[in-house]
Parts: structure tokens; sequence; C-alpha cells
């Protein structure tokens, strides 16, 4: 081996023990594991952030001391200190945990053909259809992979042959708010895993029906703008030749989604006879379904070194999860500690302005969540810090409407601030600028969504009393 070999292999090599310290770990506590499994977690996690320390951009490293300092000077006025720092130790994780198994999965997906066939077939469909049918098919991928399935879901919109323009432009945007959408229901998503662990009275079977909906009301209201758009602004029509249809898509699509139903179907069957939650479900079964597939896919005489070269190929995109450690581990528990921290007579002042007007509270709700959004708080400090701190409760909403209504906010603050690892993605595929992919974008969209949101969620509030 080269001497300069050892420094190349030597990031992965931490990042994957990191990594598989923090899933173990996370399996542990799952199963009824003590609280000083905190203190693993974080070791773990500085391991990983080590691991990939260059790859940590500048910016995002000041907002972790920051949150950090945050931390440490609230720790002594905060309520019950320790136990908020291990939930927000745990919470952190959990996030950590379930991304790097869902990583496991998607290079399963790439490896697949059949991805090529249905990107294929996204990118065939007429001009009045291809803005839905991305946008439908990215809430099913992001839905099933997470952040994973949105970036196949970004390949497949934006390859690096077809040049940029409008049609390229209209279908990423299609692609970033189905994954804010499939954040409205979806297990496998962080913000999922992180509200659940806040709501000890609510599984997700309860939220699913209206994380569900509320994920396709987005999706009408994305659909409209775009046909209005068009309308406006009409656009020549795409030669027959080379144009798929529906019936194409459907044929090339079904093959993909039945095995991802499979796995959502064992996935809820686990978990449920195992009594654990959904997203330790993910990280025990993504690691194995993983394993079957490379074992499955490869040369008769090579099934192991088919596994040890694909997991060695996921453990060298490990590093690039330093960033989320970090902001995750900061997030998390200042976010916890803010809200142990934060005086009670201010939430109840602020219970008592809007307290039976439920169209408000979760107004407010939502607002919350995505202004500190677009101030470049990442979402897991603001939804644990309200969660924590203006309760269902406090507002006078059915537990299902209020944390549905922070799912809301989460899922569109991911793709209307331009913080989010999500909108600088976009970017980069679309070519156009980081604001304009982001808020030029969707600003309208979030607002109506918003809205729309709030009604239906005051429906439910209303239902349930």
């Amino acid at each position: 081996m080269k001497p300069d070999a050892v420094p190349a292999l030597s990031a992965p090599v931490l990042a994957a023990a990191g990594v598989g310290t923090i899933m173990a770990t996370i399996l542990a506590r799952a199963f009824g594991g003590p609280d000083f499994l905190a203190v693993v977690l974080i070791a773990a996690a500085a391991v990983l952030v080590w691991s990939g320390r260059d790859l940590v951009p500048p910016r995002l490293r000041k907002t972790a001391i920051l949150l950090f300092g945050v931390t440490i000077v609230l720790l002594p006025v905060a309520r019950e200190p320790l136990a908020a720092l291990q939930r927000g130790i745990f919470i952190s994780g959990l996030l950590l945990a379930m991304i790097s198994s869902v990583l496991l999965l998607a290079q399963c997906a790439l490896k697949s053909p059949r991805v090529q066939q249905v990107g294929a077939a996204l990118r065939g469909q007429a001009s009045n259809r291809r803005y839905l049918s991305f946008t439908l098919s990215s809430q099913i991928f992001s839905g099933m992979l997470g952040m994973a399935g949105s970036h196949i879901m970004l390949v497949m919109a934006a390859p690096p042959q077809e040049p940029h323009g409008e049609e390229k432009t209209e279908a990423i945007i299609g692609v970033t708010r189905g994954f804010g959408a499939a954040g409205f229901w979806s297990p496998v998503f962080g913000n999922m895993v992180t509200l659940l662990a806040l709501y000890p009275t609510l599984h997700w079977i309860d939220i699913f029906p209206v994380g569900l909906a509320l994920a396709q009301v987005t999706l009408i209201v994305g659909a409209l703008l775009v046909l209005f758009h068009n309308r406006r602004h009409p656009r020549p029509e795409r030669p027959a030749v080379g144009r798929r249809t529906t019936t194409d898509l459907l044929r090339d699509g079904l093959p993909l989604l039945l095995p991802l139903l499979a796995f959502m179907g064992l996935l809820l069957t686990t978990s449920k006879l195992l009594g654990i939650v959904v997203s330790a479900g993910v990280v025990l079964l993504a690691p194995l379904t993983a394993l079957v597939f490379h074992l499955a896919t490869g040369a008769t005489h090579r099934r192991w070194a088919n596994v040890r070269d694909n997991f060695a190929e996921t453990a060298a995109s490990y590093p690039r999860l330093a960033s989320e450690a970090l902001v995750f581990m900061a997030a998390g528990c200042a976010g916890s500690i803010m809200a142990a921290a934060f005086p009670p007579h201010w939430a109840q002042q602020i219970g008592a302005a809007l307290s039976g007007l439920p169209f408000f509270g979760l107004a407010f709700l939502l607002v919350a969540i995505m202004t500190m959004a677009l101030a470049g708080v990442h979402p897991v400090l603001s939804a644990v810090f309200l969660a924590s701190t203006i309760t269902p409760d406090l507002l006078g909403l059915a537990p299902v409407a209020h944390m549905a209504a922070l799912l809301t906010g989460w899922g569109l603050s991911a793709i209307l601030t331009p913080f989010s690892v999500l909108s600088l993605t976009a970017s980069r595929y679309s070519g156009i600028s980081l604001y304009q992919v982001s808020i030029g974008k969707n600003w309208l969209f979030a607002l109506l969504s918003s809205l729309c949101a709030c009604a239906l969620l005051t429906g439910v509030t209303l239902a349930m009393r």
C-alpha cells in the first residue's frame, strides 16, 4: 500500500466506526438501554464529525459553536437539565442512525437498472404532466428512502446531458416539493422521528392519515400554480418522438414501487412485533435489506465480495455526514435545553392569546418554524423548542393537529429556506441561484399550502373535540 493511501482510508474507516456505534447504540436504547448510552452517542458523533471535519462548511461550524454555547449558558437555569440534555442527544442520535441506514438503501436503488428506466419515463412525460409526475414520484421515493430518495429523483430530473431550461427547473422544483410533502407522513424522515419522540401519546399510525392528506393538498396547490403559470407563459410542446405516456411510466415504475411497499410493510410489522418505534425498525432492517440485495445481485462466485465492495462504497460517503452530525447534536441539545429554560409564564401568555382560536394557533406554529428557518435556524431546533413549550394543551389543539402543523412547517421550510441541504442541491442541479430556487420559486406555494393546511387541521381539531 502506498503511504499516501492511509489518510484516504482513515476518514471512511473512522466515519464507519462512528456510524456503526451510533446505530448499535440507538438499537440498544430502543430495546430499553440505560441513560448513560447518551455518552456513547456523543463520543460516536464526535468521531463522525472528526472524520469529515474538512467537509463541514465554516458557517455551519460557527452556528454549531453558538448553539453549544447557548446550551452551556442555559443549562444551569433549565428544569431537569440532565433529562433534557439526554433527550436532545437521543433524538439527534436517532436522526443520524436513520440517515446512515437509509443511505444503504439508496445505494441499492441506484444499482437498479429499473431506476434509470423510470427516470427516462418521467422525463419523457408531456409538458402538462411532467411536473405532477415528478412531484408524486418524488413523494414516493422520498417517503421510502428519505433524503437519499430525493437525490435519486434529482438525478432522474436533471441528467448531466440535458441542458438547463424551464422544463428542467420545473421538474427539479417538483422533486423538492415532493420531498417536502413526504415529510408530512413518512416514518423514515428525521422530522417524524424527532416529533414522535416528543409526543409520547402518539404513534406513527395516528399521524399518517392526516399527514398523507396534507401532502396531497400541497401537491394539488403546486399543480394548480404550475398550470396557471404555464397558461400565462405557454411554451411549445416537445415533439412526440421520444415522449412517454402515463401507461409507460406505470409499467416501468410499478415493479420498482412493489419492493419499496414490501419493505414498508416489513418495517411496520417488525416494529410492532418487537415493540420498538418505526424509526428504530429502519435502523435495524435497512442494513439487513442492503445485505440481502447485494448478495442476490452479486455474481455467484463473489457474492460476499459484492457485499464488501458495496458496503465499503457507502462507508466512503459517511464522512459527508459530519455536517449533519454536528448540526443535529448542536440543535438537538440546544432545542431541548432552551425548551426546559423557557419561562412558563411566557408560554402561558401565548396560549391565552391563541387558545380557542385553532386556525390562528396552527398558523402561529407554521409561521414560527418557517420564519426561524428563513433566519438560518435548523428546524430540529425550532421544532423541538415549539413542541416542548407551546404545547397542544396550551393552544387548545388536538395533539395530532399540533404535531401535523409542525411537520407541515418543517417540510415547507426545507424547500423555502436557502439554508437547507435540499435547496443547495436543487440549485446545483437546476443551474439557477440559490435564492431563486428556494424563496423565489416557493414563497407563494408555501403561503397557499400553509393556509390550506391550517384550514384542514382546524377541521381535524374541531372534529376531535
